[in-house]
């Protein structure tokens, strides 16, 4: 037994799930933290209008990331966690596997976008004067696709100290890099600071990887990575797919709103809003993060009693704070909104409509932690993905001509009501078994 595990094996779950989301939280303080942290600068050095231009790119980025991610990181955090302990060296052949896969398909999807950046621009979003912001956004997404897949297998492996660490450094180099190139740049500065704070991440992480799985006896090869194609077909695949649909149901929203004549406008608003909901959502986000490296872990031993109370355990803090958090942003909205300058405030009722889709969508991705780790995710892409992005996008249609942000904010709480509904049915018809 290798030092790692003679360290976290004694732990009993409920060390386990609170020292991992005591890293994690560390970690997301700094990353998410800064996120927003910039935001809010960002609105303040640009402007209303500029930044509803940033609010859009960041949008397309992340849509395409998404999409170009494939799961990948979601995928290794559930494989490596149920095999790390009983096959090592699979394991490590899953890992070489998403990265030959991430880093080619994040390569081209990347290089699409530096073509197409002009087109995109001023075609789709009617703002030409966005294609180089977008032209340097291909750096951008070729390191989040690159960093996803790194930190999924690093909370695969349960090494949340590490990553915690990583994400800090990483975290305080895109607050200095985002806004002083914003300051210097305006809006084409804040996405180079982008890019150049995923490169920097990229090597943290890299390097923490290859630490932790020397640390627990992984050996990431490639040999024979074709025999785990499987992996790919029945949960990378579908999952991708789910991200096929959600981001661009999201942007392809976001499209309809800032084609309005005070389109970038009312996007400066949602983005806010949407900003402080994420806010609200990283708790429980950190703790389904390690609940699924736990749930999926028992999974791979075969202990269902441990699968059980990891489940339980993580839908009840997953509940609590997203319940919680949703309330103290209800109560301080306005002064929270002001931060991203004075005439942000007329986002509350923007803000209130996504902050009851907190606790719905807290609640319906605790819950989908059953489907997951029984690999059901074809059935999850037909029932719960597909139905819910096709719903924000057909709401988003009808709404936002005539309630603008807000429109798209009830869109988005309506289809994710209709999301927790399906995977409860699910949920109650697969049980808590550990055989799929």
């Amino acid at each position: 037994m290798n030092a790692t595990a003679s360290i976290v094996q004694p732990l009993s779950l409920q060390e386990r799930l609170q020292t991992g989301i005591a890293y994690n939280t560390i970690g997301a303080v700094f990353n998410q933290g800064s996120t927003f942290a910039v935001n809010i600068i960002v609105a303040n050095l640009l402007g209303r209008q500029v930044f509803g231009e940033y609010a859009m790119v960041q949008s397309t980025l992340a849509t395409m990331a998404l999409i170009s991610q494939l799961a990948a990181g979601y995928t290794a955090t559930k494989y490596v966690a149920e095999f790390r302990s009983t096959d090592p060296r699979r394991a490590g052949g899953i890992l070489g596997m998403l990265m030959v896969f991430s880093a080619s398909v994040a390569g081209i999807v990347a290089l699409t976008l530096l073509v197409i950046s002009g087109w995109l621009a001023g075609s789709v979003l009617k703002a030409p004067g966005l294609g180089t912001a977008l032209a340097l956004g291909s750096g951008v997404l070729l390191f989040a696709v690159l960093d996803g897949l790194l930190m999924g297998a690093l909370a695969g492996l349960e090494s949340y100290r590490t990553l915690a660490r990583a994400l800090v450094w990483s975290g305080l180099a895109y607050l200095v890099l985002c806004t002083g190139l914003a300051w210097r740049g305006g809006l084409n500065g804040a996405v180079a600071g982008l890019m150049f704070s995923g490169l920097f991440q990229f090597v943290l992480l890299a390097v923490a990887l290859r630490k932790e799985c020397s640390l627990q006896g992984i050996k990431i090869h490639y040999a024979g990575i074709i025999q785990e194609r499987s992996i790919l077909l029945k949960f990378a695949l579908p999952g991708a797919l789910s991200g096929f649909t959600s981001m661009p149901a999201l942007w392809l929203a976001s499209a309809l709103l800032v084609r309005r004549p005070d389109g970038y406008s009312q996007m400066a608003l949602y983005s806010a809003a949407y900003a402080l909901m994420t806010v609200v959502l990283f708790l429980p986000g950190i703790t389904n993060n390690v609940g699924m490296s736990l749930i999926n872990h028992h999974k791979g031993a075969g202990k269902e009693p441990e699968y059980r109370r990891a489940f339980w355990m993580n839908l009840a803090a997953s509940t609590t704070t997203v319940i919680l958090g949703a309330c103290v942003v209800a109560v301080f909205g306005p002064e929270l909104l002001r931060l991203f300058g004075r005439d942000f405030r007329d986002g509350y009722p923007v803000l209130l409509t996504l902050l009851l889709a907190t606790v719905v969508q807290g609640l319906g991705v605790a819950l989908y932690q059953i489907i997951q780790s029984q690999a059901k995710m074809w059935l999850s892409f037909l029932a719960v993905a597909l139905p819910r992005d096709t719903l924000i996008v057909a709401l988003a249609y009808l709404l936002i001509p005539s309630h603008g942000a807000i429109g798209l904010a009830s869109a988005y709480v309506m289809a994710w009501t209709m999301a927790l509904i399906a995977t409860v049915v699910i949920v109650s018809r697969r049980g808590l078994q550990v055989a799929p």
